[in-house]
């Protein structure tokens, strides 16, 4: 079994694990105060949060290469692109993760500052709770590339009903209200082709 695209599966455990350490975090409109006293309160756990969704950006990063070599070995020679797009996707979606892990490590600092922070605490709240446009749409467009350049592919390493999905996904999670839902499908996408690649036969 191969050991590169597992890092895929990894990932996407290690991401559920930090979202959900994350908790009931204060909604956009929250006030400084109800900012701070919940940062305050999950100091420790927040911090693990963000440790896991580093590391899980480093992974998916390593995915998204791995599936760009697979993308590119099953398109017309000399004549395939969409494999960059893949692993555009990766790397998007990694920078997404650790520009908001960023965003609420600077939280948790200014949680720790005097009742003047209020205001500010407020504001990069507001930022951080809607900042996931970049890691939504780095996943959509890894899967979207993915499934294009497999789904009639000849010799395709994926499962046609897979490269469909994939297509499918990465449509739905530029679509408002749908997105969401689509992003943790897409998750599952991940966690399965990881496992469908590390057990093909080595060729290379």
């Amino acid at each position: 079994m191969r050991v590169a695209p597992l890092t895929g599966l990894v990932a996407v455990v290690i991401t559920v694990v930090g979202f959900l350490l994350f908790g009931d975090t204060p909604g956009v409109g929250a006030s400084g105060r109800e900012v701070r006293s919940f940062y305050d309160d999950h100091r420790a756990q927040v911090g693990v949060s963000l440790y896991l969704l580093a590391v899980a950006a480093v992974l998916f990063v390593f995915f998204a290469a791995y599936l760009a070599r697979v993308v590119r070995d099953v398109l017309p020679a000399g004549g395939g692109w969409l494999h960059r797009v893949v692993l555009a996707g990766g790397v998007l979606l990694a920078a997404g993760f650790l520009v908001g892990s960023a965003l609420t490590l600077a939280l948790l600092d200014l949680a720790d500052e005097s009742s003047a922070a209020g205001p500010a605490l407020q504001a990069l709240n507001a930022v951080n709770e809607d900042f996931f446009i970049p890691f939504v749409a780095g996943m959509g467009l890894m899967l979207l590339a993915a499934g294009l350049a497999t789904v009639r592919a000849a010799g395709s390493p994926l499962p046609r009903w897979l490269s469909w999905s994939a297509v499918v996904l990465g449509v739905l999670v530029f679509i408002p209200w749908v997105g969401f839902f689509a992003f943790m499908l897409a998750g599952v996408w991940v966690a399965v082709t990881s496992v469908l690649l590390a057990r093909r036969p080595a060729v290379d």
